[in-house]
């Protein structure tokens, strides 16, 4: 599981949104919503925003990429695929230490099928492979559009009621540096390593998927960034895993085979006792 978050702009996100209408138009959907046009995704994100200047970025874009084995795990199902969608914007905005939901943020999301070799990719520049080629094999991911205010409708309507007290709607940035602060005029934050993190166990949890240890998110972590040392240790402990789960089918393989042998047996006991019976009826 790959999930990257990149700023948005200052401006309108019109210009992301026909971006992302080349594969397919329409079909946006949201935490409660889908089948949706574009001309609904623009306005709503340009036009939740509140005390942001002007140089300020308005949105943020969150990509969502299941890794093949992945897809293949869920059958590529948008359904369970936009499910799941959803319980990761939960834990963006859990992820603020706000006490706010998926539901409290304005975000529409859109699934591609297909993606084309950059520039930026190793085997485009080492002349392997053309620019603009489409990559083989299952491609599918999601792109979502979060604006970087919380849902002004709903924060006023919380406000009217009584149940908020803030004066103001939250501003909600993923690329501050504040993690969980708790003094300062700053609380709360948002920690990449751990959305990441969040998001991957809520696909294992959620689908049952039994994540290999090198398709783990800290396994990458450790791998790019870690001590020699830490490299090591961790590589020593896939080795372990690996030879005990050999182990374990080992012990399963010779345990079936013993079942299926005491099944022969017993197979066998019954035949003689029906010529047994057969013989005694003869005579």
């Amino acid at each position: 599981m790959v999930v990257k978050i990149s700023g948005g702009s200052a401006g309108s996100c019109e210009g992301l949104v026909n971006y992302l209408e080349k594969q397919e138009r329409g079909q946006w959907f949201s935490q409660e919503q889908q089948g949706l046009p574009a001309l609904v995704v623009t306005p709503a994100i340009d036009q939740n925003k509140r005390n942001l200047g002007r140089q300020e970025e308005k949105f943020y874009q969150v990509i969502i990429s299941p890794s093949q084995s992945e897809l293949k795990h869920i059958g590529e199902d948008p359904v369970r695929l936009r499910e799941y969608v959803r319980q990761v914007m939960n834990h963006y905005a859990h992820n603020f230490g706000k006490g706010i939901a998926g539901k409290d943020l304005v975000w529409f999301g859109k699934i591609e099928r297909e993606r084309s070799h950059t520039r930026q990719d190793r085997a485009v520049q080492l002349g392997e492979e053309q620019k603009g080629k489409k990559k083989p094999g299952a491609q599918t991911h999601v792109h979502v559009i979060v604006s970087r205010t919380e849902n002004l409708q709903g924060f006023k309507v919380q406000q009217q009621s009584g149940q908020l007290q803030r004066k103001h709607p939250l501003k909600l940035s993923p690329a501050t540096n504040h993690r969980a602060t708790e003094k300062g005029a700053v609380k709360g934050g948002f920690d990449r390593s751990a959305f990441i993190r969040m998001s991957e166990e809520q696909f294992d949890r959620q689908f049952h998927y039994e994540r290999p240890l090198t398709e783990r998110f800290e396994y990458s972590r450790v791998q790019q960034h870690g001590t020699q040392q830490e490299r090591v240790a961790q590589r020593l402990e896939i080795l372990r895993a690996e030879t005990q789960k050999k182990e374990q089918e080992r012990l399963q393989q010779a345990q079936e085979q013993i079942e299926q042998q005491k099944g022969q047996e017993q197979k066998q006991v019954l035949i003689r006792q029906v010529q047994e019976v057969k013989r005694r009826r003869q005579r």
